[in-house]
Formats: structure tokens, sequence, C-alpha cells
């Protein structure tokens, strides 16, 4: 790390005309150790990383507070959210992708996999509505300038709809398209082992009947024995062809993490139990948390708390799955009293291994050369408050 000063070229917040931007006095995570020191953004990028202050007026001063990576995000729900804010109401694709930039920015995250639902059952018939709309407005959001921060596609695919392949090939070759998952979301297994809890989700989250109900986990059954098998191997056969990393979504038991391994998935995303998530790791799949259920202490499912897998040091990635403002503040509890993981280490889980996981190696790391996402962080008791974001090396937020 040099030590000599820099010159006193004006840095500014927002460095687009080649000036730096100077951190200073700040607690710098980087990949293997936390700091006392500043940071130097030029051009986008990082340029320099240096213990100590740099005594220059037009510095940041941050006062100690954490300058971290930008948060990288691989599954939110919270666009879909944005599109549809209550049953039966739609709004505007492009205002909803603007309001969730501005949201997820807002908690420090610069790189975003906006996951949507591929697949059609028929309590997601409005995510399946919503889909076209919402890839042209990351599409054409991206190109027009709209974002504050860098988004790209997880297009999250259910396996037992018959008509998946006609949804999903269009959007093959959409360039913002990172991650595939596959998924079944049927009663018996998985996200939804026990029949009891998953009859009461659809009664209470979806508003359903007992006889909808009924007939809804009948049809699950048929179209699971149908066409989960072929369905989950043509799919990731399908995206392992284009490039594309593919997730294993809500494995349960040694035997979906062993079918996962043999069609090539190297993501284990949301295992449900230590039994998965151990056989996941002794694979060397990349097994990712649900922020949510760290925070929470537990699974809003009923299925393994992501706490236990933190004890043994199954955790990868997190992702924000349903509440953004969860993900900075779930990968920090890692590093909280006893845990298993060093502040470094927990930084990492939203920062640098999400962004190898998909091949996003410019970013997710405090080092010279890396693009210039980083967030300034002060702890407001157990909650970390995100004060300032920079993207690219512009102010944001």
């Amino acid at each position: 790390m040099p030590s000599e000063p820099l010159p006193r070229t004006g840095a500014r917040p927002d460095a687009a005309d080649g000036l730096p931007t100077v951190l200073t006095n700040a607690t710098v995570v980087t990949a293997d150790s936390a700091i006392s020191g500043s940071v130097v953004i030029r051009d986008g990028l990082i340029e320099e990383v240096r213990q100590g202050t740099i005594d220059l007026p037009e510095a940041v001063d941050c006062d100690g507070d954490l300058v971290l990576p930008g948060l990288v995000d691989l599954h939110t729900d919270n666009l879909e959210g944005q599109a549809r804010p209550r049953p039966g109401v739609y709004w505007d694709a492009v205002s909803a992708a603007m309001a969730h930039d501005g949201h997820i920015a807002s908690v420090g995250i610069t790189t975003v996999l906006d996951s949507l639902v591929v697949g059609l059952r028929d309590e997601d018939k409005a995510r399946h509505d919503l889909l076209d709309g919402l890839v042209d407005a990351v599409r054409d959001g991206t190109r027009d300038e709209l974002f504050r921060i860098e988004h790209f596609l997880h297009l999250r695919c259910e396996i037992t709809d018959p008509n998946l392949f006609d949804r999903v090939m269009p959007f093959m070759q959409e360039p913002r398209l990172r991650l595939i998952s596959v998924m079944e979301h049927t009663v018996g297994q998985r996200q939804f082992p026990d029949e009891a809890k998953y009859r009461e989700l659809l009664v209470k989250r979806f508003g359903r009947t007992e006889q909808d109900v009924d007939r809804q986990m009948a049809l699950d059954k048929e179209a699971s024995r149908t066409f989960a098998p072929q369905h989950r191997a043509r799919m990731a056969e399908l995206a392992l062809r284009h490039g594309l990393p593919v997730a294993s979504h809500d494995d349960e038991t040694l035997d979906h993490v062993r079918e996962a391994a043999g069609l090539g998935i190297t993501i284990a995303e949301f295992p449900t139990t230590l039994e998965a998530a151990r056989a996941a790791r002794e694979s060397g799949q990349v097994v990712i948390a649900g922020a949510p259920n760290m925070v929470r202490g537990d699974s809003q499912a009923g299925n393994v708390a992501a706490a236990a897998l933190a004890a043994e040091r199954l955790i990868d990635v997190i992702a924000s799955d349903y509440v953004p403002v969860a993900l900075l503040r779930a990968a920090l509890m890692l590093s909280e009293g006893d845990g298993a993981y060093s502040l470094p280490e927990a930084v990492a889980t939203v920062t640098r291994n999400p962004a190898c996981a998909v091949g996003l190696d410019d970013r997710g790391e405090i080092r010279p050369g890396a693009r210039a996402d980083l967030i300034r962080v002060r702890r407001y008791g157990t909650r970390p408050q995100v004060r300032t974001v920079w993207s690219a090396g512009r102010q944001v937020a």
C-alpha cells in the first residue's frame, strides 16, 4: 500500500471528470483484514487503498465508519413486489423498476440480480403476467441510464410448468441474464415437506379456500410426477449451454443434492436442511442462505435456521430474498459475538462471494483496479446504517 502523498487535485464525492474521490478516516474492510485507512477512487475504479488518513481538505472524512464493498444480491423478489404492490394492483413496469432501484441502492446494494419467476402455478399468475414487462424494464432502464446501480436478471424456473420452455427460451440470449435457478414448489418435499404448513400458507397468504387447496395439491403432485425430473435436467443443460450458472432451489435431501451435482449445478440456493447444506458443501456447491431467515432467527416455512448453517460455516453467500434491508445486517451478524466468521469473511458473503458465483470478477472487493462500488456504514446498535453509496465511483445515495 503506497504511502506517498496524493496530489491535491480537488477530490469530490462525484468524480465524473477524472478527479479522484478520497475516502479517509475509515475502517476499510478488505478481503483479508479491516484497517484504519483510506480509499482513493478515480474514473469509476479503486485506484489506491492505504493505511492511515489522507490530509486533504476535499477528502470525505468517514469518522471511523466502515467502508465496505457495495453489496451484491443474487436473489431479491423486490422488483416483483414494486410491480404488484397489492393483490390485483399492477404498477407501470419502468416506474416499478426505478422505485426498486432507489430502494435497494439506499440499503447498500450496488449490484442486483432481479429475480423473476418463469413458469406458471395458479397463485403465481400475477408473476407470470409481469414477466415480459419487467425484463423489458431492466433492459431498457439499463440502456437509458435510469438506474443508480447495476441490474442483472435471475430467472427462477418452476419446473412443474408444462409450458416452461416456451416461456424461458425467448430470454436465453438476454445480455442481462446472469443466473438460472430450478425450483419446485410442490407439497411433500423441498420447501414444503409438511403438508399442513403448505396448506396453511396457501390459505393464509393467498386467500385460497380449502377446496381450492385440495385441487391445487392434487395438480401439483401430478405435475411433479409428470414434468419435474426431465424439466430439471433439461433446464440445467440449457442454462449451461448458454454459459449461465445454475442454482438448485430448496434442496432438502442427499438425493436432491446428488441430482443437482450430477446435472452440473454449482449453487445450492436456500437448502432446507443441515443435511442438504453439508452435502452441497462437500460437492463443491456455493451455499446461499436467506437474510430474513438469519435476522429473524428462523425460516418462515419452518426449515433449517440460517444461524444453524452459520454455526458450521456452511454459508458462502447471503441473499436478501424478500427483505432488502436485511442483507447487510444478516452478513454482519455472522461476525458478531462468538460468530464463526471474521469481519472480512462475513462481508464477503454479500460482496465478493456472490459476485464470483455469477462471474462478476471486477467487483465485490476493495482492492486497486476493482470497480468502485463502495458503501459507508455506521452501526446503530445492532443495526447497520448505510450512510453513503458509490456505484462505479459515482455517489448515488
